[in-house]
């Protein structure tokens, strides 16, 4: 056994520090990938594709939706009286022309109201409204009353 220790150490040590690893080249590498035929003539392989336009798509300016004005309305509203949870939003838009507003109930009690509108290059127009008094006791106090302590698990 350490006989062959003394051997393997020898045998490092004698070797041309090229061929001991470190900053030497491998032995085989990889070399370039083998020419494919048609590749020296310069003729491009062939591809096919197995797309086609879908029914119904658009096939030319008259079916081009991204040309046709903007016209819109929606509307969402969300109401949780368990949370306080109060707000929602409504828009409308023809063309270059919207208006819309949403609200939301803040945390001192107050209801925040905001009507916007914007026609064409004019700018946004934005009127904000308060309804109701604030409250600032159940504002600082975080409304204890409708927040859920939460429950730590560490997954022991």
């Amino acid at each position: 056994m350490k006989l062959l220790l003394v051997l393997a150490v020898l045998g490092l040590a004698t070797a041309r520090p090229e061929e001991r690893g470190y900053g030497s080249q491998p032995a085989s590498g990889y070399g370039a990938p083998p020419e494919q035929e048609g590749a020296a003539s310069g003729q491009q392989p062939s591809v096919q594709t197995a797309y086609s336009t879908p029914d119904g798509a658009a096939s030319g300016p008259e079916g081009n939706v991204a040309e046709l004005p903007a016209s819109y309305n929606f509307e969402y509203a969300v109401q949780d009286d368990e949370s306080g949870n109060n707000f929602g939003q409504q828009e409308t838009r023809d063309g270059d022309a919207t208006s819309g507003s949403y609200y939301v109930q803040m945390a001192d009690g107050r209801m925040q109201i905001v009507n916007y509108s914007v026609e064409g290059d004019s700018g946004y127009v934005v009127d904000i409204q308060y309804e109701g008094e604030a409250n600032i006791d159940a504002a600082a106090s975080g409304q204890e009353g409708n927040v859920a302590t939460p429950n730590q698990s560490y997954g022991l």
